[in-house]
């Protein structure tokens, strides 16, 4: 059983945990009641240097300025234009520019035609510095885990703070998940016309921090028996779980080794006594 791991507390927790709610007895939890959340960017697959989902917008945005020029006088487009990863790399000090920046990058067009732009990405970009698809940026362990879980029979659902549909496309592939099983945020979708069209607004509230467990309920009706974050913005959603596992980027040399943005996670495991997983000491393989 999870064969990409090393034999440690941390794995010793999970399998203890997940034997823990199968096996009838005290602890004994039904097949409907087991939800497993998974955190996408950082915790799924790849978040460093950008965002995945960054790429793909700030691709859209430099196609946007050639198509009209004076764009390039405001922000997000101007940040994009001049190359200004100081200002793109703040994302939370500038989430209105950028919000409009996502909206109104693929306005307007069927879902149909979105898929198809987000396909042709994932078809020809690779990874800034680890040189391969963005498909081949999974976490091995973590897909194990996913799988592990649903052969215990649960419901695992990826809850991504990025793009709800632009994950999608890929969560089959990537992790087995199919299209249902994908939460996250999105703009908001209109039907004109016998079709269904994206729109200039974005659904509220975000899938992140406390939009997650607002998410998570809003689409199966419980709170998650499992979680696994990262970040920051995944402290809510493992607050509402039994087991809360958070991953920590510590591993430089196969991967990135970074604790900004997940302090107040770090914190919160220590309090919590949630499982951490360690990249370097708990993973055997990463990709």
């Amino acid at each position: 059983m999870l064969p990409s791991w090393n034999d440690g507390p941390a794995k010793k927790a999970v399998l203890d945990f997940v034997e823990s709610v199968v096996i009838v007895g005290d602890s004994f939890v039904a097949p409907a009641e087991r939800i497993a959340t998974f955190d996408n960017d950082g915790t799924l697959w790849c978040e460093k240097p950008l965002y995945v989902q960054a790429d793909f917008i700030f691709r859209r945005f430099l196609e946007m300025v050639r198509e009209d020029p004076e764009l390039a006088k405001e922000q997000p487009y101007k940040a994009v234009a001049e190359r200004d990863m100081a200002w793109l790399s703040d994302v939370y000090a500038h989430v209105p520019e950028l919000i409009k920046g996502v909206t109104s990058a693929y306005e307007g067009i069927t879902t149909e035609a979105f898929e198809t732009a987000v396909r042709d990405f994932f078809t020809s970009a690779t990874h800034p510095t680890l040189g391969v698809p963005y498909t081949q940026t999974a976490y091995q362990p973590m897909c194990e885990l996913v799988r592990f879980l649903a052969a215990n029979d649960f419901q695992v659902y990826l809850c991504s703070g990025g793009g709800r549909d632009f994950v999608r496309v890929v969560s089959d592939q990537l992790y087995g998940l199919p299209r249902d099983r994908v939460i996250g945020s999105s703009t908001t979708i209109e039907y004109r016309d016998g079709d269904l069209y994206r729109a200039a607004g974005v659904e509220q509230p975000i899938d992140d921090g406390p939009g997650k467990p607002v998410h998570i309920w809003a689409r199966t009706g419980r709170k998650p028996l499992f979680a696994a974050g990262n970040s920051d913005g995944d402290v809510a959603m493992l607050e509402t779980a039994r087991f809360g596992l958070l991953v920590h980027h510590d591993d430089a040399d196969r991967e990135f080794a970074y604790d900004e943005g997940a302090e107040k996670a770090l914190a919160a495991a220590k309090d919590r006594r949630w499982t951490v997983v360690s990249m370097k000491e708990d993973f055997k393989t990463v990709f």
